[in-house]
């Protein structure tokens, strides 16, 4: 006598229209529960720590560059930034201040064949610098003035060499990924910098100068207030503004809340479209095999096992439906991972294996619940109508 599980597998195969139609449906909504589970978890991810990956209480860009600057930070959009002057001599002169640190924010150019273009190129103080080196575990205080260090997306190994602005440069060292721009931009040390602002070649861009800057990273000391801080030193400089890290993260995280709820509200749309597609297919398959269902209570099979029959069967579908779901936007999605984060333009970070061992679950446990829902029908009529009523429904 056939076991349950080979009646169920038995059952697939003999209805492979209908099991078709099944997985197809499980599927559909498994990549889309996913999909939008997972955009929302890097999304969370990438600015749940954002303040730490920055390392800075304060953030000080010019004026004129507010927006460039943001795409950097986050978005990594290649940019050339540049304060008139230099202010960090003058902020960590204030009180309050602890820590400061420039970065000098490079595009690149194709000035001839042998250079690349297009990428941003940030240069940093090994010796001040609170931010950087939290993303390596090299040691890079010592970073010579024809060495680099890349961010974790931009496809280059320890060894590899590129030509900027005339000058070769070898990589030694890949940060860690922080989901910020820093993992598309290129470090180098202001030494190296300081070699192409000051160079008469450039002198069109940079005007033969030194020790330029693009950002300050300010931290504060402990107890300050950074909000009356930041007034201050807005009123101290000009043409320069401020940023809270707290307040960009609060603001990063109203977007990314936007983002969740739209996607609460498409799964709730997928949900409610599954289990209705779902119990019209599972009632319709049900009044098909009536009289099978019938002849099986004749014999003496028991309701419990029937039932355990057709659930096994749909079981098996939901898993692989599940599968093939979650299997497909990991193929597609994942590789698209860079221009995911180019295009949301905020903080974006592929979540960590535990985060994404919770969403499995999470979405199979959705799809059992939408399961149970839309067999419920079809387990209360096998449970309750009588053998001859069955078959005699069938005649």
């Amino acid at each position: 006598m056939l076991t349950p599980n080979q009646f169920a597998w038995q059952s697939i195969l003999k209805n492979r229209f209908c099991s078709l139609m099944f997985l197809c449906l499980v599927g559909i909504a498994s990549a889309c529960l996913f999909g939008v589970g997972f955009f929302n978890e890097n999304l969370s991810s990438g600015i749940g720590q954002v303040k730490g990956r920055i390392g800075a209480d304060l953030i000080a860009v010019p004026s004129s560059y507010d927006k460039a600057a943001k795409d950097a930070l986050f978005a990594g959009d290649a940019c050339t930034i540049l304060f008139p002057e230099n202010p960090e001599a003058q902020i960590s002169q204030l009180d309050g201040i602890s820590q400061v640190s420039s970065q000098l924010y490079l595009k690149t150019l194709a000035f001839s064949c042998c250079s690349t273009a297009g990428l941003q190129l940030i240069a940093f103080d090994p010796k001040t610098d609170f931010t950087v080196s939290k993303w390596t575990d090299e040691k890079i205080e010592n970073l010579a003035a024809d060495e680099m260090v890349v961010g974790a997306c931009c496809g280059m190994k320890q060894g590899t060499s590129m030509n900027f602005y005339g000058q070769t440069f070898k990589v030694a060292d890949v940060l860690d990924e922080t989901g910020m721009g820093y993992d598309q931009s290129i470090f180098i040390s202001y030494d190296a910098a300081n070699q192409i602002t000051a160079s008469p070649e450039y002198a069109v861009y940079f005007g033969e100068k030194q020790n330029l800057s693009s950002m300050i990273l300010i931290n504060t000391d402990s107890g300050s207030d950074i909000e009356t801080l930041s007034k201050s030193l807005g009123r101290s400089l000009n043409g320069v503004s401020l940023y809270a890290t707290d307040s960009l993260v609060s603001e990063l995280k109203s977007q990314a809340d936007y983002f969740r709820i739209s996607g609460f509200v498409m799964d709730a749309f997928v949900i409610l479209l599954a289990v209705i597609a779902l119990f019209a297919l599972i009632t319709i398959t049900f009044y098909q095999r009536k009289k099978r269902v019938g002849s099986l209570l004749s014999v003496g099979i028991s309701r419990g096992k029937i039932v355990q029959i057709f659930f096994l069967e749909y079981l098996y579908l939901t898993l692989l439906g599940t599968g093939a779901g979650i299997g497909i936007v990991s193929v597609f999605v994942i590789p698209l991972h860079q221009i995911i984060k180019q295009t949301v333009n905020m903080p974006y970070r592929l979540t960590n294996f535990g985060g994404l061992a919770l969403l499995i679950l999470a979405v199979c446990g959705v799809n059992l619940l939408i399961l149970l829902i839309s067999c419920s029908l079809t387990f209360t009529k096998i449970l309750r109508t009588e053998p001859a009523h069955l078959t005699e429904e069938m005649a």
